[in-house]
Order: structure tokens, then sequence, then C-alpha cells
């Protein structure tokens, strides 16, 4: 006769053990698992790790994202690199809650208002009259310099294509960058001197045409020289608006063109048709004085994303022509810039502090606050992007980055810094 103990201990061994059972078993009670519970499940044993590292497991938890949603494929174009499902989750974490590193890429004595462009490979940098291209190693090395140009003009701002860059300059000047990263051969091609009378602070460029704004309150359409090996002097469009240019952006589909204005003399945005620039239509809204529009972004064809001296991010539907949600910066600062991951995910570059605000279009308030330098703690952000993994901001006088993959040794959570009472998000 058996004692109850040794029954026991028989009944134990013909049990199944978790880590026995099949996939589909383990998949449908992990589910029921928080994200924070997975990942020490992965460290119990070779099973659990490939179990909790399978796609399927992570893909609801993923889905709604903010920042490494990565489903637009503009996007993913600049992201280096492209995360798992897993990864995404962690580093999503990493955004919301500051957790991240934090490094000066470069600086500079002068104080410049510069800009930046985001690839998959390479950092853009302007300032002054200096266009550099910088690989996006890791660690990032100054020494990796791969395009380094200097002008007689200063430069407002430009743009990055496959094989050529469009700058826009001070003087009025536009001009036509060819480079060639795979050989280390870079130089200035062609160029127009006077395209404008004044500082060109607008470029984009949609099929066959370039498109420049200035201070002169003129916008005009070339023929792009990458397929006829120089700008022709004459423009094909002039657009005339009373104001000051300071942003314009073409859309996805490159049949329409928003252009942002001062907003001095009159409306500040205004819509037209890249076929036929003399139908432009004016978005009414009731624009304050001066609330000019310095940066812009299509989220999507139908979808346009401004910032500006009014303080506020305004999301357009340009298919009934109206402001369908707005979010106020927290510290009621002028925005200079916008990034956008083209789904939720917004960053903007504000004028006080060196601070670049995280938003979710879902949320009416800020998700996280990051104060971009190490020293100083006065200078806007002029420019900043971002991909999955990544944050660049660039302010007077330095270029920094923000890395939320790895092992963040910054914890810095401001997410309740700062509580504001107007909260300015309309349906």
């Amino acid at each position: 006769m058996t004692n109850a103990s040794e029954q026991s201990s028989e009944g134990s061994e013909d049990s199944p053990h978790l880590d026995e059972l099949p996939l589909e078993i383990l998949l449908l009670i992990f589910e029921y698992c928080h994200a924070v519970d997975l990942v020490r499940l992965s460290a119990v044993c070779t099973r659990f790790y490939k179990v909790v590292n399978d796609e399927v497991l992570w893909y609801r938890r993923t889905k709604h994202s903010i920042a490494t949603n990565q489903v637009s494929k503009r996007f993913r174009s600049r992201c280096n690199p492209v995360l798992c499902q897993r990864k995404k989750w962690q580093v999503t974490h990493n955004w919301e809650y500051g957790r991240y590193q934090k490094s000066l890429l470069f600086s500079q004595n002068i104080k410049l208002m510069p800009w930046i462009q985001l690839t998959d490979e390479v950092l853009w940098w302007s300032g002054g009259n200096q266009l550099c291209g910088y690989w996006r190693s890791d660690p990032f090395k100054i020494s990796n310099k791969i395009f380094d140009q200097y002008t007689h003009s200063d430069i407002c701002k430009f743009i990055v294509r496959d094989n050529y860059i469009i700058s826009g300059h001070r003087d009025g000047s536009l001009k036509f960058w060819l480079k060639n990263i795979v050989y280390g051969v870079n130089h200035y091609y062609t160029g127009i001197e006077d395209a404008h009378s004044r500082d060109v602070d607008a470029v984009d460029e949609t099929g066959n045409l370039v498109i420049s704004g200035s201070a002169d309150g003129i916008v005009k359409a070339w023929s792009s020289p990458k397929n006829e090996n120089n700008f022709s002097d004459l423009p094909l469009a002039t657009i005339r608006i009373s104001d000051r240019i300071w942003s314009l952006a073409a859309d996805p589909t490159g049949s329409k063109l928003a252009i942002g204005s001062s907003g001095t003399t009159g409306p500040a945005l205004y819509i037209c048709d890249t076929i036929n620039f003399n139908h432009s239509h004016v978005i009414n809204h009731p624009w304050r004085q001066g609330a000019g529009i310095l940066d812009m972004v299509w989220d999507n064809p139908q979808t346009l994303l401004t910032c500006g001296y009014d303080t506020c991010i305004r999301k357009w539907d340009l298919r009934i022509g109206k402001c369908v949600s707005h979010w106020s910066d927290p510290t009621d600062a002028t925005i200079y810039c916008i990034s956008s991951d083209y789904n939720y995910t917004m960053v903007t570059g504000t004028q006080f502090n060196c601070k670049a605000v995280l938003w979710d279009q879902r949320k009416p308030q800020y998700v996280q606050l990051y104060f971009m330098n190490l020293r100083r703690m006065s200078s806007p952000i002029y420019s900043v992007s971002f991909d999955s993994s990544h944050l660049y901001g660039a302010t007077d006088q330095t270029v920094m980055e923000v890395k939320f993959s790895g092992k963040p040794d910054i914890k810095k959570n401001y997410r309740e810094i700062m509580k504001y009472e107007n909260l300015s998000f309309d349906r």
C-alpha cells in the first residue's frame, strides 16, 4: 500500500510541465500576461524565451504604440533600424516614460538658425553657409562626415532626396547639389542666383517640379534639374501672396501644395493645385494676426499638420477645409518645427528651454518632454526629426541625439511636470 506522499509524487510525474505545453496553448496563456511579465518569463528557460519572442504575441500590444508603430513606408525609410514587434513595446515604453541616452553630437561657437533632415543612413545638417552629412553610426563620430559644402550665402532650408539636395538661401538663390555617398564624391551642381529677391525660407520638390517660397511673398515652381542637368532661369508658375512665406509642402501624391505665410496681413494657410497654380484657395479660419505657420508636414494626402507663432499644432482635414484638432504647447511657446511618423506620433521643437515635446494625436495633452541641451537652456529647437528609436534636435549651437533603445542610463519623466487647464483639443 502506497502512502499519500508517494501517490502525490507519482501524480506530479505524470502531469505535464508548463514548458512542455504545445506552442498554441502557451501563446494563449501568455496572451493574458502583462508585457512586463512577458519580459520576466523570457528569462525562465529557453522554451519560454522562444515563445515570448514570437511576433504574434506582441502584435496586439504594439499595434497602437507611439513612436514605434512604423506603419508608414515614409517613416520606415528613415528608421535605423526598423524594430521587431517585441522591441517596439520596449522602446515605446522608453519614449513615454523618459528613459534614454542623451548625447551631444557636435557644437559650434557661433549662434545659427540650423535645419536638419534624417534618412536611415545619414543625418543632414545646415548651419550658416555650411551643409553637412554625417553617417548615423553607433556611437556617432563627427569624423564620419560624408558631405561638407560651403556656400557664399547662408542656407535657410533644404530638402534631401535619394541622389540630390535642394537648398534655399538667404540671398534669394536656389541650389541643386548632387551627392554620391558610395564614392565619397559630392559637389554643387547648378542653381539660380536670382530666384527670389529675398530669403528663400521654404523649398520642396515633387515630381518634376522644385517649389520655392520667399520672404518676398512669392511662391515659384521651377522645372527640376534632376532630368535636365540644369535649372531653368524662368519659373513655370508664380503665386503672389501678400505675406512672407515661411513654409510650404507638397502632399504625398504631389497634387496639392500647402503654403504657410506670416499671417500678418492675411490668412496664414493657402492650398493650391500643382497642375494649375493659379487656382489657389485660402483656408478659412479665425486666424490671429501674425499667427504665422513656421513648419508643416503632410500625414497623408488629406491631412496636414501645421505649427508656428500661434503656439499650437493644428490638424487640417483638406476634404472639408477645416481645422479638426489642435494641441497647445504646454508653455504657450512658439512652435518652430514639427516631425511626424505619419500615423499618431508628433514631436515638436519649441521656443523655450531647448524643449522637444512628444504628442499622441489620440490624446489631448502632451505625452513627454525632453530637454535637449546639456548646458545652456535658452535656445529654441529650430529643427527636429525622429525615427522609431532616436530623436534629433538642433539648437542655435548644438545638435543633440536622444536614443531610446539599448540600455538607457537616464530616467527623466516630465509627464506630470506641467499641468495646464485650457486643453486645446477639438474633435
